[in-house]
């Protein structure tokens, strides 16, 4: 076996009022069986004391690794991340946000995703379980995770793909699932999931990262993992590595999980996405240059229609998505357009 040594990787937890979660989402980024981290938590501008959570945290863990901002102003998703990004120097990042919750081995596991000898991919993202405020199981995956849209509405659920239940410690045991599917190139029917299952490569991040926060104040995981899927490919953990809260304050989930396709949102992801590839498309061409020196201009051309020829794609799976909902009242239209285009939930 041929062995060298692994590249750091560096955190970002970006927290927003979520003083009730943060200390358990800090917790999890020490746990992390990979210890070569370098951390930065992010307060932006909290008003429910979640940076007196956050001080607190750190003065008991006492961890060198790890490093604070506090923002005066709120900025957003993409504002938070900034200050983050401006600290770290690692190869390799991930970003957590305050209420959600890594598994111990979410940085090993994406590592060894990212390090496959097949194909160098720009970004790993894996699968999640839901849990609700209190940490209790709400659903075993991200229902729509690396879906290809075409499975049989009735068929045979593996047994492989059942928990054990510990009655006795009041636990759901899950098995591993050591499959990873590659995807080198973007397309409307590719899916992905939430900000805390993604780890990049820092230099991309900074190649594709939107010029100005005001215009990502949300919807970053989106927006990032459609870029960086558009010009360097990704690859899907199977495994769930982490625990996404829908607590009932979230700024998107404002849903319920009734089970099957269930609507996680009211929010109208039709405009949101429109808004959010047209933005990806406007940085593409003002970045055409720098984008091409760095991917090939060949490659860059072919993204480039990739995104263009896209946009309409997606939109009239939406419209039409909507249409059934329409015709089929228990059917979720926002459920369905999940399994071909990644959103915060």
């Amino acid at each position: 076996m041929t062995s060298a040594k692994l590249p750091q990787v560096g955190v970002i937890v970006a927290a927003h009022n979520c003083a009730g979660y943060v200390a358990q989402a800090i917790s999890s980024v020490s746990r992390q069986t990979v210890g070569d981290l370098e951390i930065v938590i992010v307060d932006d501008a909290s008003t429910d004391g979640t940076a007196d959570v956050i001080r607190d945290v750190l003065a008991n863990v006492a961890d060198s690794r790890f490093c604070f901002i506090c923002h005066d102003t709120n900025r957003g998703q993409a504002g938070a991340v900034r200050s983050g990004l401006a600290k770290i120097k690692s190869s390799f990042v991930s970003i957590l946000d305050g209420d959600d919750v890594w598994h111990e081995t979410f940085i090993e596991r994406h590592l060894a995703a990212h390090l496959n000898t097949i194909f160098p991919v720009g970004f790993s993202y894996c699968n999640s379980h839901f849990v609700n405020g209190s940490g209790e199981l709400l659903t075993g995956t991200a229902w729509w995770f690396n879906r290809s849209g075409h499975e049989a509405s009735h068929r045979l659920i593996d047994r492989g793909a059942l928990p054990t239940i510990d009655p006795a410690m009041g636990l759901a045991h899950f098995p591993a699932n050591p499959e990873v599917t590659l995807h080198e190139s973007w397309s409307p029917t590719w899916s992905c999931n939430s900000m805390a299952s993604m780890m990049f490569r820092r230099e991309l991040v900074e190649l594709v990262f939107p010029s100005v926060d005001e215009q990502v104040r949300l919807y970053l995981d989106f927006y990032l993992a459609t870029f960086c899927m558009l010009i360097a490919g990704g690859v899907a953990i199977h495994d769930a590595l982490y625990a996404y809260r829908m607590h009932g304050n979230n700024s998107h989930s404002n849903g319920k999980v009734v089970g099957g396709t269930f609507a996680t949102s009211s929010h109208d992801w039709k405009s949101i996405s429109q808004r959010i590839l047209a933005l990806i498309l406007h940085e593409m061409e003002a970045r055409r240059s720098v984008l091409s020196l760095a991917i090939g201009e060949g490659h860059f051309n072919r993204s480039l229609l990739q995104l263009k020829a896209g946009i309409p794609e997606a939109d009239r799976w939406l419209s039409d998505s909507i249409s059934q909902r329409r015709r089929l009242p228990g059917l979720s239209a926002f459920g369905k357009a999940r399994r071909y285009l990644n959103m915060k939930l």
